[in-house]
């Protein structure tokens, strides 16, 4: 009873409560939760293996991009998920979101396994051509690293299945409940592989497949068993259809593009910063990014939830309120960003000290890099919740467009110029860094005039 109240409660936040500031963060609170404590395991990893060089930190920063397109097919079916699950919620039609949800976790399944073995088999082929420019302590590192964590991707594929139930039903406490579990497992067996064991950079890749994988029978068990959840499903809703396969591949396979294009990019950068500058440059942009990720989680929390206010909203049809709650985020992630950028100016050094040695180069890089970062923030809190409107009412082409164009038609290009064409020094990346999202604003303003809030998924 007490779990149908809660349910019901949520539901009337996304479609009926008149002050969607306060709905919006009440719902949006949990996902920046579970986004941080997803961003932390990689925080966890680098802090521990900062003190064994900046080999290791380069290790680490060459070849997450690797592990983050591999994921991006799973990111892409969640999307695909929360769109067709979230409308037909909205709508009324449970029999329709249970179906999406069992094909999700078939193909959630299916797709890790498939990749976890593609990746472990090829990790040497794609380390060495990310890592040519590096030493051969950075390329064992890296080796390691990538063919543990393909392991992870398994587990991974199935809490993403998981996590578009639960989001597209407003249940966005849940899985921060078993993300809080992986990550305190990962901490703690991260210290103890890499400090007391001195496993290094594979001991801290062993403790995030572990931490993934402790909780995935829990969270498998849920999906069928918790019948109280808007989604509950059972084993025939498993049973691979060809119209919603078709229906979530289609929606998918832009989202996944999106994201593996984004991670793509970020592996490219990395290998055109070792070979443009040095491994300091290159620990310098890693520990920048890390923290300014942490920074923007409130932008990407609120970006997640739209997609499901938008999604619902546009399933009961009630166009209206799902455009104003695109436009209630969109001001709350500008003023959120702006304050977190400002504050966090001053304690630049501070932050990268944590990491990295005081007074080195890289440190002094980083301090650099930071101050781009945190004065574009507002400009990535926009993009994010762009990013949750278009997936949310099914245009998953335009989130593709808009995140590929973003970093493939500006950012990457322009770092070629400055580096190759211009020799720039490297404070041209961050230039490159703040234009891109300038300019990736002004283009989610132009797809956005496109978004029709009146058109629904096929749910049938």
């Amino acid at each position: 009873m007490i779990i149908m109240e809660v349910l019901d409660r949520k539901k009337k936040l996304i479609l009926e409560d008149a002050n969607l500031y306060k709905s919006i963060i009440i719902l949006a609170t949990p996902v920046f939760l579970s986004n941080l404590l997803r961003s932390i395991h990689s925080f966890v990893d680098m802090y521990f293996i900062a003190p064994l060089g900046e080999n290791a930190i380069s290790s680490v920063q060459l070849t997450n991009p690797i592990i983050q397109i591999g994921i991006a097919l799973a990111m892409g079916l969640m999307i695909a998920g929360v769109a067709i699950m979230s409308q037909a919620i909205g709508a009324k039609n449970t029999k329709a979101a249970k179906s999406a949800g069992g094909q999700l976790l078939t193909l959630c399944i299916i797709g890790g396994i498939l990749l976890n073995i593609i990746l472990y088999l090829i990790a040497p082929w794609l380390v060495g051509a990310v890592a040519s420019d590096g030493t051969q302590e950075t390329y064992d590192y890296a080796l390691d690293y990538v063919r543990i964590r393909a392991f992870e991707l398994i587990p991974t594929f199935t809490f993403f299945a998981f996590h578009a139930t639960r989001q597209s039903s407003g249940d966005t406490v849940t899985p921060v409940i078993f993300n809080i579990i992986s990550m305190v497992i990962n901490i703690i067996l991260t210290g103890y592989f890499v400090k007391s064991l001195g496993l290094g950079v594979a001991g801290a890749a062993v403790a995030t497949v572990i931490g993934n994988t402790i909780t995935m029978p829990f969270y498998l068990l849920m999906m069928f068993k918790d019948k109280k959840a808007d989604i509950s499903i059972d084993f025939k809703d498993m049973k691979l259809d060809a119209n919603q396969t078709k229906k979530l591949i289609n929606l998918s396979i832009p989202s996944a593009l999106g994201q593996a294009f984004t991670s793509l990019g970020f592996l490219i950068l990395n290998s055109m910063i070792l070979t443009s500058y040095s491994e300091t440059t290159l620990s310098a942009f890693s520990i920048g990014n890390n923290i300014n990720s942490l920074v923007l989680m409130p932008a990407m929390g609120i970006g997640g939830i739209i997609a499901t206010f938008v999604g619902q909203n546009i399933g009961a049809k009630n166009p209206d309120r799902a455009r104003e709650s695109m436009r209630k985020a969109m001001i709350m992630v500008i003023v959120f960003m702006a304050i977190g950028g400002l504050a966090l100016m001053p304690f630049r050094d501070f932050l990268g000290s944590i990491f990295l040695e005081k007074g080195s180069a890289a440190l002094s890089l980083s301090v650099e890099y930071m101050f781009f970062l945190f004065t574009s923030l507002p400009l990535m809190g926009v993009f994010q919740v762009f990013m949750g409107t278009f997936q949310g009412a099914g245009y998953t082409k335009s989130s593709m467009l808009l995140a590929t164009l973003r970093l493939w038609g500006m950012r990457v290009p322009m770092v070629m110029l400055f580096t190759r064409v211009f020799n720039l020094d490297s404070s041209c990346i961050w230039y490159a860094m703040v234009i891109s999202n300038f300019g990736g604003t002004i283009l989610g303003v132009i797809l956005y005039k496109f978004v029709r809030f009146d058109r629904t998924i096929d749910l049938r």
